[in-house]
């Protein structure tokens, strides 16, 4: 078995993973934003979902930033680009929700 063979094997299931991890994350950060009346548990709750989420991100981020990169050495299209644009604008994303989590714990002393 070669590394093409692996590669589409675990893509597919890799970009799924991103999509899902997106559309959660997204969904935790609008409702801690909109945060009617919500209480200090669950506005916690909802950043440790974020954080998590947020680093499923990042983790999916690199691996398919890695492979895409890894492609366009091998065979280079314009397709691949878009990818790799899209991969770092989600890991940015990832890692910038990450921070911004760690910024709102240190705040917060830790009570989270």
């Amino acid at each position: 078995m070669n590394i093409r063979d692996i590669e589409k094997k675990i893509r597919p299931p890799a970009i799924w993973a991103l999509a899902i991890s997106i559309f959660l994350s997204l969904a935790s950060l609008v409702i801690y934003i909109v945060e009617s009346g919500f209480s200090d548990e669950t506005l916690f709750f909802l950043l440790a979902l974020l954080r998590y989420f947020s680093f499923t991100v990042c983790i999916c981020s690199v691996y398919l930033l890695a492979v895409s990169v890894y492609r366009i050495i091998r065979k280079p299209s314009v397709v691949t680009v878009i990818q790799i644009i899209l991969f770092l604008c989600s890991l940015m994303y990832g890692a910038g929700i990450i921070i911004i989590d760690a910024f709102i714990l240190s705040i917060t002393a830790g009570n989270g």
